[in-house]
């Protein structure tokens, strides 16, 4: 018993300055980590305000886009629109061409030509011939009376220096003249005379694409487009609120919810990122509340556990100090007192093993291991249990039963599994330990005859400081050694579980490759 204690010491200081040294090396590990990721912070901080001016420079965006689009659009709708006048005016205005180019038939022809200018301001239109030196002899020259045109013969000079005469008056098309007067649409077309000569019809109409009308429209446009983005911005702005409305909710319930507030719940309103943020919130909102619960049955039953072996070891000191008693009583007073603290200094290891393992301190060692000799081995630690409390302990355990295992915590789950199942053994007071041969590994099974497990619990016996409710408050035990066997069984990735039934007893078992 003395040299358990002085080991169990040992195994205490020894996980202690572990701990200590696990805690200090992250913090010296990190400070250089931290340091080197520095990160922007965001000019504007507010979600609501980040997501309004998106909105608003999206919807700026895509109109200027569209302004742009329209613009180009216009232009070209403009210039086909001109291009179609030109040749209606071209077509009024050939009719009635005179045959005879004479004084009497050009001044009659003339008003006609005035006519067609005046409807289809601003235009000017020209009636000229090609004389011997090949010079241009203008016959008619007229527009539309007061309109920025002129009527002398520098307007008609200027465009015929910059028209394709070829292009024009043979194939028919239509050309574009830049002169100093500004960019004209020019269609023209010959006519054969009397006298067997060619006289030519030149209609000239400003290629003014921006004029009033396009101004007045991209005004318009303008304006609408200014309505538009308002009416985008108030939208931009409520949209973003309502969006990060429930982000506000999220965080005030959070507040909450770490003040201590367990009874909030989250709501996500039918969104599928805010719905699955509120199933995690509200299953951390649980597991939090398992936690402070549990923390308080830890609480609990630590205290409880540790205050019962201090209540005795204080009860029997004070019995040896101040009751005289003869030399026998005072070794069964002095052997309470040991066993007491050894079974205060086991409950103290398991909470310090338990809290390596789940911290991933304690490492493990594979090798191939004989589990019958260890199972064998483990088994007779408990003689004194056996001796003093009348169990009966049977095995069935197959010769060199090998696998690769960590062996000392593989002893540690057998030693944890025995001692339960001689908790819980029943009035027959028989446990049985099993490790049989199997393909690929071994089977082990430790087998008591107590009041079962119900099946709806099997799942929660792994879990710390479980108690069954078949279970007294006088069971011997820290309520962590089947913990403990899931992270170590969990480390070795062996399958592992329990077989049990109300009134007939339980099979613990573990399966290692």
């Amino acid at each position: 018993m003395e040299n358990e204690s002085e080991n169990n010491l040992q195994g205490i200081t020894e996980s202690q300055q572990a701990n200590a040294t696990d805690v200090d090396a992250p913090t010296t590990e990190c400070a250089p980590v931290l340091s080197k990721k520095k990160k922007r912070l965001p000019l504007i901080k507010s979600i609501s305000l980040r997501t309004t001016i998106d909105y608003c420079l999206f919807s700026l965006i895509i109109l200027i886009l569209f302004f742009g689009v329209f613009l180009v659009s216009l232009n070209a709708f403009y210039g086909r629109m001109m291009e179609e006048d030109v040749k209606r005016i071209e077509r009024s205005a050939a009719v009635g061409f005179p045959k005879r180019v004479d004084d009497n038939s050009l001044t009659m022809y003339k008003y006609r030509l005035l006519d067609v200018a005046r409807s289809n301001k601003p235009v000017a239109i020209a009636v000229f011939k090609i004389d011997e030196a090949e010079k241009n002899d203008i016959c008619i020259m007229v527009d539309d009376m007061g309109n920025g045109i002129s009527d002398d013969s520098n307007l008609f000079d200027a465009v015929m220096d910059k028209l394709d005469f070829k292009s024009v008056f043979s194939s028919g098309k239509q050309c574009k003249a830049n002169t100093p007067f500004g960019t004209y649409l020019c269609k023209g077309s010959k006519h054969a005379t009397e006298d067997g000569g060619t006289a030519y019809l030149l209609v000239m109409k400003p290629y003014d694409v921006w004029n009033q009308q396009t101004v007045k429209t991209i005004n318009i446009l303008a304006l609408c487009t200014v309505i538009v983005l308002a009416l985008a911005c108030v939208f931009a702005f409520f949209a973003s609120r309502h969006q990060t409305k429930y982000l506000t909710d999220f965080s005030q319930k959070a507040k909450r919810l770490a003040d201590g507030d367990y009874n909030v719940v989250f709501s996500g309103a039918g969104y599928n990122e805010y719905e699955n943020l509120a199933c995690a919130l509200n299953a951390a909102t649980q597991n939090i509340q398992k936690a402070e619960q549990l923390q308080r049955d830890i609480i609990a039953n630590v205290s409880h556990d540790i205050r019962t072996p201090l209540t005795m070891i204080r009860a029997y000191a004070e019995m040896l100090r101040d009751m005289p008693m003869d030399e026998s009583k005072r070794e069964k007073t002095a052997g309470v007192i040991i066993s007491e603290a050894d079974r205060l200094t086991a409950l103290v290891g398991d909470v310090l093993n338990y809290s390596k393992l789940q911290s991933g301190v304690s490492e493990y060692k594979f090798e191939s291991t004989d589990l019958s000799g260890v199972a064998a081995a483990v088994l007779e630690r408990f003689d004194l249990v056996r001796e003093r409390d009348g169990i009966k302990l049977l095995q069935d355990i197959d010769s060199e039963a090998v696998a690769t295992c960590d062996k000392s915590k593989i002893e540690q789950v057998l030693y944890n599994l025995i001692g339960n199942a001689v908790n819980y053994c029943g009035d027959d007071k028989t446990v049985i330990l099993r490790v049989k041969k199997q393909d690929g590994g071994v089977r082990v099974e430790v087998t008591d005859h107590g009041s079962g497990i119900e099946q709806s619990e099997l799942d929660s016996v792994w879990d710390r400081y479980y108690r069954s409710p078949h279970s007294t408050r006088t069971v011997v035990g820290s309520g962590l050694g089947l913990s403990i066997c899931k992270s170590i069984l969990t480390a070795h990735n062996a399958e592992f579980g329990v077989i049990s039934e109300i009134g007939k007893g339980s099979t613990f078992w573990f399966e290692l490759k």
